[in-house]
């Protein structure tokens, strides 16, 4: 009887100690919401950074309960609460809108940079926590060490986009310098196409530019505003390729390394949110001035138009189309002409294969987003897309001679409506695998 009676009381511990995991997993999540609906607003900054301090220490005290669970069941049933409270931690951020900074790295390749390692970091905030239907302002900054056909280079990348005063004011900027060796084949579509990458086209150059536009709503959806462009390209003579020894447009402007406009833009922006859009459309005109009176070595001037659209078809389904003409008049220099390729524009394609005095350029993109056994968004998506484009001044017409791209990507939500992309893009002659932050257009 005594024997009998100590297994018996050994199993009903057991049981009870099951019970006692479980429900200890589920008080950890009491008045702790997991789904966006539920998120409450909280007024004070205090009270909505106390409330993430509670989602870190729900999801600490599961983790340690992980580290004990008695059967395959309970660690699964942990897994899946911490899971649910980290999904309920971001949609809680996002109501609030509070800081978000994040660091990403790993390796990727160009075609523009061959094998590189990139490291880079994401700071997304409001400027105005209380204003509820502002959007995120973000601040990325990447790093990139690469190894393409030529020396060991490197890069720096910084992408702004802020958002003030319920949205009415907004400024956008992009930062490169760069100091690595380029592919230069020369202007027109013939010189693109005519010989492969190799010594011949090989380019070592020192690089920096900053393109910035300030833009102010007027009403009903339009905003205009002044822009400011700064391109600073310098190669080095004392190793010229063949290609660009040949070329009279590099010749012309290879001591004339500062172009610096000034212009304006004017735009249409019905976008659901501008870094990741899922519904509206974004219409662009934007025109700019180079001139010495402003420091620049060059005088010329471009335009630009830029459409894009977005349809949902269901929840976590989009389709993106983007379509853009770039115009260029005047002494353009080579490093300043219309371009396509590279990672936001016919993905895949080698950026500067191709350039001449004008550029056109359509995709379409699908975007789909995995849901989650709630049947909310999860953190989780891909993409399918394929554009052409074309060149056209030098030796061709648009439309002409078409250029393509095509490829799939992966999504990771890193922060509210602002993803890690990682594409692998395809073209004629050409491929890229691309780590960066935020869509492509």
């Amino acid at each position: 009887m005594n024997s009998t009676s100590g297994l018996w009381q050994a199993s009903l511990a057991l049981i009870a100690m099951l019970f006692s995991t479980t429900s200890i997993a589920t008080s950890s999540q009491q008045n702790l919401p997991t789904k966006s609906s539920e998120q409450p607003f909280f007024s004070s900054q205090q009270q909505a950074e106390e409330r993430s301090k509670a989602y870190d220490d729900a999801i600490e005290e599961l983790d340690a309960q992980q580290d004990n669970c008695a059967t395959e069941q309970v660690c699964d049933e942990l897994d899946a609460a911490i899971t649910d409270l980290e999904y309920g931690k971001h949609n809680h951020i996002a109501k609030n809108g509070l800081a978000m900074f994040d660091i990403l790295g790993g390796p990727a390749f160009t075609p523009e940079n061959g094998m590189m390692m990139a490291l880079g970091g994401l700071y997304s905030f409001k400027t105005e926590r209380e204003q509820t239907k502002l959007q995120r302002s973000s601040v990325s900054l990447f790093g990139i060490v690469n190894k393409g056909d030529g020396d060991v280079g490197y890069s720096i990348r910084s992408k702004q986009n802020l958002f003030f005063d319920n949205d009415d004011i907004r400024y956008n900027g992009l930062f490169v310098l760069a100091d690595q060796s380029e592919n230069f084949w020369g202007v027109g579509y013939n010189a693109g196409k005519q010989q492969p990458a190799s010594d011949d086209t090989l380019l070592n150059k020192t690089a920096l530019s900053y393109h910035a536009n300030l833009d102010f709503n007027s009403g009903y959806g339009f905003y205009f505003g002044p822009a400011l462009r700064l391109n600073y390209f310098k190669p080095d003579q004392t190793s010229l390729p063949q290609s660009a020894i040949d070329d009279e447009n590099f010749q012309q402007y290879k001591d004339k390394p500062l172009s610096i406009g000034l212009g304006f833009s004017v735009s249409y922006d019905s976008r659901d949110v501008a870094v990741n859009a899922w519904q509206g459309q974004y219409l662009n005109l934007e025109y700019i001035n180079y001139n010495p009176s402003f420091g620049s070595d060059n005088r010329y001037q471009k335009a630009l138009i830029d459409h894009r659209y977005y349809l949902p078809l269901a929840l976590g389904k989009v389709l993106a189309f983007y379509n853009v003409y770039q115009w260029s008049d005047g002494d353009v220099s080579y490093y300043d002409l219309p371009t396509l390729g590279g990672q936001a524009s016919l993905r895949g394609l080698y950026q500067g294969r191709y350039r001449d005095s004008e550029a056109i350029e359509h995709t379409l993109e699908y975007r789909h987003t995995f849901l989650r056994h709630n049947g909310e968004l999860s953190a989780h998506g891909m993409t399918l897309w394929a554009g052409v484009g074309s060149i056209a001044g030098t030796d061709t017409h648009l439309y002409e001679k078409l250029l393509y791209s095509y490829g799939i990507g992966y999504r990771h939500e890193l922060q509210p409506r602002m993803n890690v992309r990682v594409d692998l893009g395809f073209s004629d002659g050409d491929s890229g695998f691309y780590l960066t932050f935020t869509e492509a257009f």
